[in-house]
């Protein structure tokens, strides 16, 4: 076998079987609390899940030290390409065990399109940060609002119509959904373009603001009775009562993304310096839009309160989404988008029936290991170079 491939082979096999350990072992916890209140064990499982997160970085840098370590400088190709796959792979394993409704073809059709749009998205950051010279011509400055748009345009889903065209919408069985829109769109005067609804184990409702549409999963409509989803679906509504204002403000994360394209010629002009005040103004972009994304939340949150026959019913909505996809129902720190679930049922007017959940740890020892295999790497081409 040619050595990049045995290389490759290496790396695709390496990150499953890191992948798949790692996750055992940060499961640890989460499966001895069987028969703990679901506040508990969600708060033991969102630390498990961040491993995930540690395991593809850690990995990624792995496979750009392997080649240098076998003496392949400039060739990480052969190493880097595997991790995705293996990685992804390897991942459904733990899925399924936190979620035993997914099936591998929902996995992956899931799994699909989420890769698509986020490696979509991190392919041309990536293009744009290598290929910016030190001194910015009109071609090069073409490129970036080029690469800007398309990013807007992935991450908004304005694309979604054109996919429709070719994929028929799933509706729900008995329209029971769409009675329920309809039920609200007349009483708060809010018409969406389009209701989107698909099969997934996991409970999701949300307002896609740039396309005037909503968003649902078929596990809402199992979980919540019709009161509660109309309370759900009147806080999505508000959602597209939002100004153009608003809705600008909410792709200042994508401007921020985009300056980091920007690092080269800023460290010519202004050397280390450039670095600093670019960290900086990409702070500032996102905790102003965090806090506009914040205050939206608030006022879709009250809409929904205000508009519910009976305020109880967005609550226990809440809970219910919280509980089905094993949310913390309090997070670290005040700075999410989302308020926590336990002050938003406070909110709504409703004590819950269990004391205030200590916020889940940051991430699982496992996660923490993993990178040690990039660290001892490191080392020893370190030492291999002073030898």
């Amino acid at each position: 076998m040619d050595f990049h491939w045995q290389l490759a082979l290496t790396s695709g096999l390496g990150t499953a079987v890191i992948t798949v350990i790692a996750m055992h072992l940060a499961l640890i916890p989460w499966r001895k609390s069987q028969g703990a209140h679901w506040t508990e064990r969600a708060r033991l499982l969102w630390p498990a899940r961040r491993v995930l997160v540690a395991v593809i970085f850690a990995c990624i840098i792995s496979a750009i030290i392997l080649p240098k370590l076998f003496g392949l400088p400039g060739d990480e190709s052969a190493s880097f390409w595997p991790v995705i796959p293996g990685y992804l792979l390897a991942s459904f394993f733990s899925t399924r065990e936190i979620e035993p409704r997914y099936r591998f073809l929902t996995w992956l059709h899931e799994t699909f399109w989420q890769v698509l749009v986020q490696f979509g998205m991190l392919a041309i950051v990536i293009w744009l940060l290598h290929t910016m010279p030190q001194v910015m011509q009109p071609r090069d400055w073409l490129r970036f609002a080029l690469g800007t748009l398309a990013v807007i345009v992935i991450l908004t889903g304005v694309w979604l119509p054109l996919l429709y065209l070719f994929l028929k919408a799933k509706k729900s069985p008995d329209l029971r959904l769409e009675r329920l829109v309809d039920e609200m769109a007349a009483q708060t005067g809010i018409k969406p373009w389009r209701v989107y609804y698909g099969e997934s184990p996991l409970a999701r409702a949300a307002a896609l603001i740039y396309l005037r549409s909503l968003v649902f999963t078929s596990r809402v409509l199992d979980i919540l009775t019709d009161d509660e989803l109309r309370s759900i679906i009147l806080h999505e509504l508000a959602h597209l009562r939002e100004g153009w204002a608003v809705r600008l403000s909410r792709l200042v994360p994508v401007l921020a993304l985009m300056l980091i394209t920007l690092m080269h010629p800023l460290m010519h002009h202004m050397g280390v310096a450039g670095l600093f005040w670019l960290a900086v103004v990409i702070m500032l972009l996102l905790r102003l839009a965090n806090r506009i994304a914040r205050r939206m939340e608030h006022h879709a949150d009250d809409a929904a309160i205000q508009g519910s026959a009976d305020t109880v019913m967005y609550a226990r909505a809440l809970e219910k989404i919280y509980q089905a996809n094993q949310v913390p129902a309090v997070m670290r720190g005040n700075n999410m988008v989302h308020p926590h679930l336990y002050d938003r049922m406070l909110a709504a007017g409703v004590t819950p029936d269990y004391p205030r959940p200590q916020p889940p740890g940051r991430m699982a020892w496992p996660g923490w290991a993993v990178f040690l295999i990039p660290g001892a790497m490191a080392v020893w081409m370190m030492l291999r170079s002073h030898s």
